[in-house]
């Protein structure tokens, strides 16, 4: 018993002749917080008093200790000790995580009405994303950036929201149809694949310890779902493209039975009841097999660049290639050529035909030369849509332009039997 009493009155007085050594080291750690540096320094001394009961010396025990607790973990401890303690601080990350699940449940809202068609979804979207945007992001990297313990970088946190905030943009002017759409597609692609990607990962690896799930990975979780959601009205899926050849498909045996039913119009011609209008028919006829072939020549060109020249579509592969259309229809100008041709044809048979029904039809069927058509399905779109989308298109002009065609003829031939 007194021997276990000298041992404990040894081991506390090397403690005490140490302690003044201790304080000082635990300052040097970056611990000056008073209360959390006397916790610390109580903590410190039980494990110092364990050590020395199993028989270790004083340094060896000492230098076990301080390795363990290592200095950044106490520079850790305080820095998150004071946060929890500056109420402003901690009032800032609460609202943040709160704007941030209801922000992110509006976009996904937003995102889900728009799926289902449903109104109020663009305002639904943009408000949500908008939101996120100028509010929630940069307050949460400014809690993060606040929450660092180790030598701060800016950069991080300025490339990780450019990158969020362009992808969310590209969605919302994509799903919007607004201008510069694709611009933002690519340099959203460029930034997280060049920028964030490899931030994020040296990042991961110079962290040290595990973090608990809590608010702010669900607040994430939930702002990722919004993202999710709203690249799906993005995304240009096998599925789709799938469809885009069947309807294709479709449109090339219409058009052949239009033409056929076109050609028996035409061979009407040949009674002279018919001749006052023969060469407004023929003039129709040749312009129309001119815009038809131009479709053809350009079709065929995005095939020659996949190597399938002379392919059934029903039977085309790489309808996902991206360069085809940029290729075919917009670098070498046939589409601009095309544009300004079939915009043509319609001033004519505008001219020609005086009913306004027959008018009426005509400008549905060629609506692809109209500014509406244009702004969202027209030459800028063409250099990044896939081959099967541009290859869809132009079948969809063939068809108007051989149902405008059939239109303005019977109307000739009928106003002439009259």
């Amino acid at each position: 018993m007194c021997s276990t009493l000298h041992l404990s009155d040894m081991i506390a007085e090397v403690i005490d002749q140490n302690i003044d050594r201790i304080k000082g080291d635990l300052s040097k750690s970056g611990l000056t917080y008073d209360r959390l540096q006397d916790d610390v320094l109580d903590h410190v001394c039980c494990m110092l008093e364990e050590e020395l009961e199993s028989g270790e010396d004083f340094e060896s025990s000492y230098d076990k200790i301080l390795d363990f607790i290592g200095n950044k973990t106490l520079e850790n401890l305080q820095h998150q000790t004071l946060l929890l303690l500056d109420k402003k601080f901690q009032s800032m990350k609460n609202f943040t995580y709160l704007f941030g699940l209801t922000t992110a449940i509006i976009a996904i809202i937003g995102a889900l009405f728009k799926r289902m068609h449903w109104p109020g979804a663009s305002i639904l979207l943009a408000v949500g994303i908008g939101l996120v945007l100028l509010v929630f992001l940069p307050l949460y990297f400014v809690i993060n950036y606040r929450e660092q313990t180790e030598k701060k970088n800016p950069v991080y946190a300025i490339v990780g929201y450019f990158t969020m905030a362009t992808l969310l943009c590209a969605a919302l002017f994509k799903i919007q149809h607004w201008p510069g759409a694709n611009v933002l597609i690519e340099t959203s692609i460029v930034l997280l694949v060049i920028g964030f990607i490899p931030l994020y990962v040296v990042n991961a690896f110079q962290k040290v310890g595990k973090q608990k799930i809590g608010l702010p990975y669900v607040v994430m979780v939930l702002i990722g779902a919004a993202v999710l959601l709203t690249f799906i009205n993005v995304n240009m899926s096998k599925d789709l493209l799938d469809i885009y050849k069947d309807e294709t498909v479709i449109n090339e045996q219409r058009i052949e039975m239009i033409q056929d039913r076109t050609d028996k119009l035409i061979a009407m011609t040949n009674d002279t009841a018919f001749a006052n209008v023969e060469e407004s028919i023929m003039k129709i006829h040749s312009d129309a097999t001119a815009l038809q072939m131009m479709i053809k020549d350009m079709q065929n060109e995005m095939l020659v660049y996949v190597k399938q020249e002379g392919t059934a579509v029903g039977d085309l592969n790489h309808i996902d290639n991206r360069g085809a259309g940029r290729e075919a229809i917009v670098e070498n100008g046939k589409g601009g050529n095309f544009a300004r041709a079939s915009l043509k044809y319609r001033i004519m048979l505008d001219e020609l035909i005086e009913n306004p029904i027959a008018q009426s039809q005509i400008f549905d069927h060629l609506d692809f030369t109209g500014n509406v058509w244009n702004y969202e399905y027209g030459i800028n779109d063409v250099k990044h849509d896939p081959l099967m989308k541009n290859y869809f298109k132009l079948s969809d002009a063939s068809i108007g332009i051989a149902l405008s065609e059939y239109v303005a003829i019977s109307y000739l031939l009928h106003q002439s039997f009259e």
